[in-house]
């Protein structure tokens, strides 16, 4: 017989007796009584099976426990019998001996059995209900649990089916069913801190993140997606206003190592956060004035307000971590030479694509970065009572639109040479800006800038058709020929794209489109010292990748700096949970409607670069948290370890 554990050693009994209700209870003791060594195996957590349910017919269970509870409690502490609960057989095979091979598997309780006391604490701190099994589904229990008072062993396991849709979903693998349930619990504390273990910028997170969990949210197939983004909102802003400062500081072993980032853009603030979380002593260099990389200088403060930029630069410094700004580095030899043992590139990708036709060069036409930068330092561009084009479909286009609309602007268009089903940007950011006045000019493109005295004045457009599919399978934008029209503008803002920020590099470090070569799995260069993550690897993305990213550097970072082997996986995500077994299981949830989003008016929000979406209230926070689904059954909140 197989041992179920790593290294699968075999293990002699004389008999195997499955299934461990009052049959094979009295079997396994009746054959330990003779003098073999029985081995019992059950699928459940507890011995007992199904006779201990006759307790629901006697409520006041003295049936149930006269009967069963002496046979449980004697068949485990007979000497000749081996308990093995939650076990499943996987194959029996029969020997030439006679004799039987029998493979089995131990589920994961998610507990440490040898550690388990069964006190319950676990299950009094738990944050997620299920249907109860041992009460007929019609009562709730707790996901970590001890099947019931009288189990046998009486160890707590945990149940997971997998990973929660929306934490799966995450770049970062940020635990939303976690902290959903604790906001459902009134732990916005323990929230804000479990959020902290996968992505420490939870203040811009909460606004500019574009949440891919959502869009894989299973609540999405019913009554309509769980506003996750907005929960997390709620749970910042509330920590943030009774929590000015962090309440944490340097860690006490502090390493004599020191590391390096070039850019304190969402990469490199979060691979800073998780390098000083390890001991490590961080400086970050940043060539703006200011630490923030995009988060500052490219998010219009309707989106994202540069306090809470500065408070979430403040989870990152109060480990220690030094950012040095205003410092530019052009050469990594001699960052190695003052005394740093790694470096990690994080400099993002602010380098804009140009647009070669004539005019590009005329005063009135900028690229988008350049147009959100001066917004965000406060030299904002006048275009009061002007015309502003902007030239792009993907989502960056669409701050530089809506910016324009709140400095009053007289018209806003954007530019795009698809139509809108094929832009990239997300759809809600597109219906924003038609709410605000932005215009769609779709299936068109510049083909000249018009100038008078140096000055942009007008922009010639021609019209186009979608044509055959291009190697990224998207059909090609084809000129109308004959179709081009003059249209009067005062500005153009070009939203086609961003470069890599890698020009001071060696050209060996980087491929043919400027991004860093490095390890997709460990971050690592061909330099084993210079690791590079965020955009100036993956090109232009989300927030959340960019963090993601910088915690995946730290992590082989960490491991490179105290000489451990870089083979070792970092995600350790369990499958996604499937959302049709979720589903089938909807009628033990009751159907909850969204909380509505709460938004400033149309008016108001034309006129202010006040963020538009509002803060949930603590009872629409705990209402919406309700509809969470708990895909995964477990959601990983900690608390019944911490």
């Amino acid at each position: 017989m197989l041992k179920p554990d790593a290294d699968r050693r075999p293990l002699d009994y004389d008999v195997m007796v499955v299934g461990a209700g009052v049959a094979g209870m009295e079997t396994a003791a009746s054959m330990g009584d003779m003098g073999y060594r029985v081995l019992l195996v059950d699928k459940n957590a507890s011995v007992g099976g199904r006779a201990i349910l006759l307790s629901k017919v006697f409520p006041t269970l003295d049936c149930a426990s006269c009967i069963v509870t002496p046979k449980m409690a004697s068949v485990s502490h007979h000497p000749n019998v081996q308990l093995m609960t939650y076990s499943e057989v996987d194959g029996i095979v029969r020997n030439d001996d006679g004799s039987f091979a029998v493979e089995l598997h131990k589920k994961a309780s998610y507990v440490d059995f040898d550690a388990c006391t069964g006190c319950g604490k676990c299950e009094e701190i738990c944050t997620v209900a299920v249907p109860d099994q041992y009460n007929y589904n019609l009562v709730t229990r707790r996901v970590a649990h001890i099947p019931f008072p009288q189990a046998v062993p009486k160890k707590a396991v945990i149940d997971r089916r997998g990973e929660a849709p929306c934490t799966f979903t995450c770049p970062a693998h940020v635990k939303a069913s976690g902290y959903v349930s604790l906001i459902r619990a009134g732990r916005y504390k323990e929230a804000f801190n479990l959020h902290l273990e996968n992505a420490p910028l939870v203040g811009s997170l909460a606004r500019a993140c574009y949440a891919p969990c959502e869009s894989d949210c299973t609540r999405g197939e019913k009554e309509g997606t769980l506003h996750i983004r907005g929960l997390k909102r709620f749970m910042a802003d509330r920590y943030y206003a009774e929590h000015p400062e962090p309440e944490y500081g340097p860690v006490e072993n502090q390493l004599d190592t020191r590391v390096a980032i070039v850019g304190s853009g969402p990469a490199g603030l979060s691979a800073a956060f998780y390098l000083a979380r390890q001991g490590h002593q961080v400086t970050i260099f940043e060539a703006e004035k200011e630490a923030g990389g995009m988060l500052r200088t490219a998010i219009p403060a309707y989106r994202l307000p540069k306090d809470v930029v500065d408070r979430d630069i403040k989870n990152v410094t109060a480990l220690g971590v030094d950012i040095k700004t205003g410092h530019r580095i052009t050469s990594l030899p001699d960052l190695k030479r003052h005394g740093f043992s790694a470096i990690l590139i994080a400099s993002g990708a602010s380098n804009e694509n140009g647009l070669d036709i004539e005019g590009y060069d005329l005063i009135g036409v900028m690229g988008c970065m350049e147009f959100l930068h001066e917004l965000n330092i406060g030299k904002m561009p006048d275009v009061r009572n002007k015309t502003v084009m902007v030239i792009g479909g993907g989502n960056s286009a669409m701050d530089p639109a809506r910016a324009a609309i709140r400095m009053g602007a007289r018209r806003v268009i954007i530019n795009y040479r698809r139509g809108r089903k094929e832009m990239l940007a997300h759809d809600w950011e597109i219906q924003g800006a038609e709410d605000e006045g932005v215009e769609l000019m779709l299936m068109s493109t510049p083909k000249r800038f018009i100038g008078k005295d140096g000055k942009l004045v007008a922009v010639e457009c021609i019209s186009m058709a979608l044509g055959a599919p291009d190697e990224s399978g998207r059909r090609r934008p084809v000129p109308i020929e004959g179709s081009e029209k003059v249209v009067p503008i005062d500005m153009a803002v070009l939203a086609i794209g961003l470069l890599p920020s890698t020009g001071y590099f060696r050209s060996e470090m980087k491929n043919g489109k400027g991004l860093l070569i490095a390890d997709p799995q460990t971050c690592q260069t061909a330099d084993p010292d210079i690791f590079a993550s965020g955009d100036c690897v993956t090109a232009p993305t989300m927030i959340i990748n960019a963090i993601a990213q910088g915690r995946r550097a730290a992590f082989y970072m960490d491991r490179h700096l105290k000489g451990e082997s870089l083979d070792m996986s970092f995600d350790g995500v369990l499958d996604k949970t499937d959302k049709t077994v979720v589903l089938e299981e909807a009628e033990h949830f009751v159907e909850r409607q969204p909380v509505p989003q709460p938004l400033l008016s149309l008016d108001e929000r034309r006129k202010t670069f006040e963020c538009y979406e509002k803060v949930m209230t603590e009872a629409e926070a705990r209402q919406e948290a309700q509809r969470c689904m708990n895909c995964g059954e477990c959601s990983q909140c900690m608390e019944c370890v911490n």
